[in-house]
């Protein structure tokens, strides 16, 4: 009862790389890893990975499909270590309705994109 979902939009389940820099409130870089997205709204964002998150934002940075560079900056809203040792990182997704819009799109055409991908069949060739 007490783990009731906050969120104002639905969640999009997906699993896909993301690299992010942490930053202080000055914009300052503290770190930068890798981490994988697990799930995204137009508001924000779940990744995980194996490096807890201490500071205040974080930059989300990934290749789209065009490899065009996205983009977008997030305040930190919760980390929490699993039992596996990674950690679970809430980012709240800022900038214009449209920037977080367009980063969310791209993120689930990625993962849709690779999801299709894997499903392909290789037919051996036949032989001589």
């Amino acid at each position: 009862m007490g783990n009731k979902d906050r969120r104002k939009c639905p969640r999009v389940q997906i699993y896909g790389p993301v690299s992010y820099l942490c930053q202080d409130s000055q914009g300052n870089i503290l770190e930068q890893n890798i981490g994988i997205a697990r799930n995204v709204s137009q508001t924000g964002i779940q990744i995980e990975t194996f490096h807890m998150i201490q500071s205040e934002y974080a930059v989300l940075i990934f290749f789209d499909l065009e490899q065009n560079h996205m983009q977008a900056k997030g305040k930190i809203t919760y980390c929490r270590k699993k039992k596996s040792g990674k950690y679970k990182i809430g980012i709240s997704l800022e900038g214009t309705e449209k920037q977080k819009i367009e980063f969310v799109k791209a993120l689930v055409r990625y993962y849709h994109y690779q999801k299709e991908k894997s499903r392909l069949k290789i037919i051996p060739a036949m032989p001589n």
